[in-house]
């Protein structure tokens, strides 16, 4: 049974993505992830997968129903006030897409020193320990282009887990390929969960193996019946 809205950290009610609106198929979206929870969302079609990105972090709007973060429908908040909501979201999307204008080190630790009200050597010094974590000896401190791929996906793990996130979404498929990874990401959302975040991992398929190490609590698939709620195969 879904949680009230208020009790859940995501909510999508009746949503229809803007782009299936018309569609022959229209994709119906009903979701409640209360906070703690663990997701495993499995997507059929890519453009889907990131148009549901788009709509939990509040960058698009439905073309019917309702998102809301923390209770709070998205289309009621200003872009600015939208922004500012986002600050509590982690996203690991895109971990080989980085800004041009800014070293790796900058674009990890940029919101976190301006937006939250802690000391710079904290925030350091958290970021430092997710990416011994991950792999990493510390932070790549140069810009993407000259940074080789393995250790951009790393940073990538440790800017969506830097600063307490609400929520934090991972939706890209070099975290599904097999990978050294998959443990450090059971590890990083057990103690994220652990603190009180909720997690939505969409992956292409929930037999990939970084999924098999994720304990998820709710296990869904997203495809021409909609969205639907599986068991896990052995």
């Amino acid at each position: 049974m879904a949680l009230p809205v208020g009790r859940s950290v995501l909510s999508l009610q009746g949503v229809i993505p803007a782009e299936r609106r018309l569609s022959a198929t229209p994709t119906r979206l009903d979701l409640e992830l209360p906070r703690g929870a663990v997701a495993l969302l499995q997507v059929d079609d890519e453009a889907d997968a990131t148009a549901l990105v788009d709509l939990c972090v509040g960058l698009a709007d439905p073309g019917a129903g309702r998102v809301r973060f923390l209770g709070v429908d998205w289309t009621t908040r200003t872009p600015r006030e939208r922004l500012t909501r986002r600050r509590r979201i982690g996203a690991i999307v895109q971990a080989a897409v980085w800004p041009s204008h800014m070293t790796v080190l900058e674009a990890v630790l940029l919101a976190r020193f301006y937006h939250f009200n802690r000391p710079p050597a904290e925030v350091i010094a958290d970021a430092t320990a997710l990416a011994r974590l991950f792999g990493l000896p510390g932070l790549p401190v140069g810009r993407s282009e000259t940074t080789p791929l393995r250790a951009l996906i790393r940073a990538a793990c440790v800017r969506g887990f830097l600063g307490s996130p609400d929520l934090i979404v991972v939706h890209d498929q070099l975290l599904d390929q097999p990978s050294e990874l998959a443990v450090p990401m059971a590890r990083a959302i057990s103690a994220a969960c652990d603190r009180g975040a909720t997690v939505l991992w969409i992956t292409t398929s929930l037999a990939a193996q970084a999924a098999q190490f994720i304990q998820a609590d709710h296990l869904f698939r997203l495809g021409d019946s909609g969205l639907v709620r599986v068991r896990r195969s052995r």
